[in-house]
This record gives C-alpha cells, sequence and structure tokens, in this order.
C-alpha cells in the first residue's frame, strides 16, 4: 500500500483565538493598507502550550496569502548566549538573496559594524561599540525592509533570544 501524504499540511482550527487572530488582521490590513507606513509591533504572550507557535504559523500563513514578505526565527534556550543569533535567522533570507557587494551597499556606512555580527564580514582588529552594532543592524533592516515591503517579521520563543538580538528588537520597534 503506498502512503500518500499532503504536499502541504493542512492549517489545524485555532480555537478561542478570535481576539488575537482580529489583532493579527488589523495590523496586516495596516501594513498592507499604506506602502509609506512605518510598521507596527504587536505582541503575542502567555504561558507555556497555550498556542502561541500556532498562532505564529496563522500569522504567517496569512500575511504569506495577502502578499507580504516573513521573516521568521526563533529563540532558543541551547543558543541564548551566542550574539546576534536570532537577528542572524531572521535577515538570513535576504542576506542570501543578495550578492556580496549588494550587502555591502545595503549595509552602507554600517558594513564593516554590523557586517561581523551578521556573519557577513570579517570582524577585524578592534571590538565594535555594541551600540553602533545596533544601530547598524537597524538601518540594515529599514533598508532591507523597503526593499521587501510589506515585510511582516516574527519571532517564536522571543524569551530564549540572545541579549544582543533583544537590545536591536527594542531599539528597531522604538524607530518604527
Amino acid at each position: 500500500m503506498t502512503e500518500v501524504r499532503p504536499t502541504q499540511a493542512a492549517s489545524a482550527p485555532l480555537w478561542e483565538r478570535d481576539e488575537e487572530l482580529a489583532a493579527v488582521e488589523r495590523a496586516l490590513d495596516t501594513l498592507c493598507a499604506d506602502k509609506s507606513s512605518s510598521g507596527s509591533l504587536l505582541v503575542l504572550r502567555g504561558e507555556a502550550g497555550i498556542g502561541k507557535t500556532a498562532l505564529l504559523a496563522e500569522t504567517r500563513r496569512t500575511a504569506e496569502a495577502r502578499g507580504c514578505t516573513v521573516w521568521s526565527a526563533r529563540g532558543s534556550e541551547t543558543l541564548s548566549s551566542v550574539p546576534f543569533n536570532v537577528v542572524r535567522q531572521l535577515l538570513q533570507p535576504a542576506l542570501l538573496s543578495l550578492m556580496p557587494e549588494e550587502a555591502r551597499e545595503y549595509l552602507g556606512d554600517w558594513y564593516d559594524i554590523a557586517g561581523p555580527a551578521l556573519g557577513i564580514a570579517d570582524p577585524g582588529e578592534r571590538q565594535a561599540d555594541p551600540q553602533g552594532v545596533c544601530d547598524g543592524l537597524v538601518a540594515a533592516v529599514r533598508r532591507l525592509a523597503r526593499r521587501d515591503w510589506p515585510l511582516v517579521l516574527l519571532i517564536d520563543d522571543a524569551h530564549w533570544a540572545d541579549q544582543e538580538t533583544l537590545r536591536w528588537l527594542a531599539a528597531f520597534a522604538e524607530r518604527l
């Protein structure tokens, strides 16, 4: 007997998530309606096992169905000490689509500062200023976001993200 597997997993219904799904829909409506929008931040939180990952999967599906680019990452307890791990996960799809000279162009003056944190440039001789790296990553993501607009960033298990990523995320959200 031949086993037949679906090519795409069916999404399970999300029970008692009407309020959260409505918030996602509103955020996507705003994001997709105005190309000059600087975006917004939506935080979904709850206790372990309550279905946050399933909600993020539904957010991805809905965003992609609307034509949004989705970058995603996941915090990990075992990698929480690796600086910029979650930022690298988020940017990996965009960075892989660029030639090295394009990456240098998108990072601009920040290339030598933020490039090493992203693993696309050698660290050089001196220790980079952490605030400078954070600022450079904010600038780089803003430029890449304009290219891939409308863009949705999803971070699952953000509580396990490294401290450098959390600082970057706070700075990025503040500048939205």
